[in-house]
């Protein structure tokens, strides 16, 4: 229980104790209601003016009994009192709050399941892109631990398989969910509840086990990623070729942000027109890398490609120059 929780039980209590003695009071001595209240109020904040003191055997037992269990609720309260400002329980309670108001207002955004390494990993490069998201993992200490550093940390304590776990995430307004918990059947689970919840959400979800894969996708993932053998390729490539792979992953990571993202053609003046002519390069200063129409992947795409709306374009520059080309695309 956390300590604002125990005070409130704490206060709760003594008014319980006060209108219970009250009662018993205004029955033994035969006092009205007012008279037995500010007797006990009187007597559990020790101050005992001696105005009124019972008469009855009935009365006085209920006050030693009363004295008893005030004074231990008083002391119980008021050490959480003293616990909540000393602790920090006040400014994690605060936190704690505005985080809570943050996440009421959450839409277009991403889930992460699952804060191990993976879920780590993943938090950060959204960050680093300023992607909005939200993790659930059900290790309370480590996301604790995490809102101390991280005062932008969003979080939610609890299991993700559970509905009301990813309802609280606000995933009928979330844009993608990144399941990596540890268990394969867990990531199973969380992408079938998900994909109920919200069918146009995009999954991708984590498979320790290759032969999980399939199931993920059946279950609804939109990609299923099997770190150990994406891992395995890259140190294959990076023993074969080291050169290219360096030479990729430095300029992905220049101090430019160069990225590669996927774009579709909404812009109806685009319609029929080509590449070249689009002046696609020359406007945004992007480079388009990929066309894909009616599902066929057209690499390297010549300049004198028509550009339909519905196409995909996989386009390479910086952020500024895509956020352009997004623009530009109608997107």
């Amino acid at each position: 229980m956390e300590t604002h929780e125990k005070i409130i039980v704490g206060i709760l209590a003594i008014f319980s104790i006060i209108l219970l003695e009250s009662l018993i009071l205004s029955i033994t001595e035969h006092w009205d209601f007012f008279t037995a209240f500010y007797t006990a109020v009187v007597t559990i904040s020790t101050v005992g003016y001696g105005d009124y003191t019972p008469k009855t055997f009935l009365g006085k037992l209920s006050v030693i009994i009363y004295i008893f269990a005030g004074v231990g609720a008083v002391a119980y309260t008021l050490s959480n009192v003293a616990s909540f400002f000393i602790e920090g329980h006040f400014k994690r309670y605060f936190r704690l709050k505005r985080m809570r108001d943050r996440i009421k207002k959450l839409e277009n955004h991403y889930i992460i399941c699952g804060f191990g390494r993976l879920g780590r990993i993943v938090a950060y490069e959204l960050e680093k892109n300023n992607i909005p998201y939200i993790v659930i993992d059900k290790d309370e200490e480590k996301l604790k631990e995490e809102i101390e550093k991280n005062p932008n940390f969003l979080c939610i304590h609890g299991d993700a398989t559970q509905d009301e776990t990813l309802e609280k995430a606000k995933i009928k307004k979330a844009k993608g969910l990144i399941t990596v918990v540890g268990s394969d059947a867990e990531n199973v689970f969380i992408t079938l509840s998900a994909k109920k919840l919200n069918p146009n959400i995009f999954i991708v979800s984590k498979a320790d086990a290759p032969s999980t894969l399939d199931k993920l996708i059946k279950a609804g993932a939109d990609r299923a990623v099997c770190p150990y053998t994406v891992g395995g390729m890259e140190i294959a490539r990076l023993a074969i070729s080291p050169e290219i792979v360096e030479f990729i992953h430095s300029l992905v990571a220049t101090k430019e942000d160069m990225e590669i993202r996927r774009f579709e053609v909404k812009n109806k003046e685009l319609d029929g027109v080509s590449i070249k002519d689009s002046k696609i390069r020359e406007k945004t200063g992007a480079t388009i890398l990929v066309v894909v129409k009616d599902g066929k992947y057209i690499t390297n795409p010549p300049p004198e490609l028509k550009l339909n709306v519905g196409d995909i374009i996989y386009a390479f520059g910086t952020c500024e120059q895509l956020d352009k080309l997004k623009k530009y695309l109608g997107e």
